[in-house]
């Protein structure tokens, strides 16, 4: 009889925190502040299947952070020296927006859009290599082969 009790008390109680918790938006995405929170962007920025979808804000912040980085890695290997900081940067940028246009066209296959990409690195690899002495350029090319190899292991590891 004590358990029959204990139980019938147990249900009740989970039973009432479920209607206080539901009454007041306790569904996890509020904070239970009895009204729904989320923001208009975060609903525009789910499709109908749930995933996120970046903000054209977002892609761009990332862009020029993908972009600092490459820049800043090609400084520190190569020795740059501000003009030529500056040329590569926007050659690396221009670079990045076709990329980006690339992969953005979805009429375009894959395969085709790796050789159009694979292009693009080269022609930016060449101008690169314009600006640079002899000894940047025997770096650079060792950078390039590390790059190379690095997207190799990663197109492994994805096929796996």
């Amino acid at each position: 009889m004590k358990t029959l009790k204990s139980f019938f008390i147990v249900s009740i109680l989970f039973g009432s925190l479920t209607i206080c918790s539901a009454q007041f938006g306790g569904n996890g995405m509020n904070n239970g502040m009895g009204r729904g929170t989320i923001n208009q962007q975060s609903i525009q920025n789910t499709n109908n299947f749930g995933r996120y979808e970046k903000s054209p804000e977002e892609i761009e912040k990332e862009k020029a952070e993908s972009i600092e980085k490459s820049v800043e890695a090609l400084k520190k290997e190569l020795n740059l020296d501000e003009l030529q900081i500056i040329v590569i940067r926007k050659e690396i940028e221009t670079s990045t927006k076709k990329i980006y246009a690339v992969v953005k066209n979805e009429e375009t296959p894959q395969e085709e859009k790796a050789k159009e990409i694979e292009a693009i690195s080269e022609k930016t690899d060449s101008t690169i290599n314009t600006f640079l002495n002899a000894e940047q350029k025997e770096k650079y090319k060792k950078f390039i082969e590390n790059r190379k190899e690095k997207l190799e292991k990663l197109k492994d590891k994805r096929l796996r």
